[in-house]
């Protein structure tokens, strides 16, 4: 559950980075919001349009019920090398000092781009670290909430 100051409605222009955004109809999308070259960038994580990325600013069409200050954490056994093979699109991969999400446009031909969730971490030394199993929550400790479970490989692509 919710306490309702830990959420809004709005359009997806006006989910700051580090949001989860859930349907609240049919016709809406879950996704979840990262900052590529500096913008606001949603990722769907739902069925629809699945691992695809837009940017927000200007997305007056899609809406949904925000949660901001969403972490998203990862399932250490699912860890892989990410040099060694193509990644899935969802997968979450720790590189340099971000933690960033696969994910594609609409009209990629199979291309993929590091949509980054979380940046200013410590810096890897030695590449990267992909994991294909991972979660939004929402706080920490006794009080931490599981809002969403993603796995790449049983996921619709």
């Amino acid at each position: 559950m919710l306490a309702p100051e830990e959420f809004t409605v709005g359009t997806f222009a006006s989910a700051p980075a580090g949001s989860l955004i859930l349907p609240r109809n049919k016709h809406e999308a879950t996704a979840i919001v990262g900052l590529l070259d500096e913008a606001p960038t949603a990722v769907f994580l739902g069925n629809r349009f699945q691992f695809h990325y837009f940017p927000t600013a200007s997305s007056h069409n899609w809406s949904g019920l925000i949660i901001p200050n969403v972490r998203v954490e990862v399932d250490e056994s699912t860890a892989f090398d990410p040099a060694y093979g193509n990644s899935s699109l969802g997968t979450k991969v720790r590189a340099a000092t971000q933690l960033s999400i696969y994910a594609k446009t609409e009209r990629s031909f199979g291309r993929h781009a590091a949509v980054p969730l979380v940046s200013n971490l410590p810096a890897t030394y030695d590449g990267g670290v992909g994991f294909t199993k991972w979660q939004v929550v929402l706080g920490a400790g006794r009080e931490k909430r599981i809002l969403l479970k993603i796995d790449v490989q049983t996921a619709d692509q």
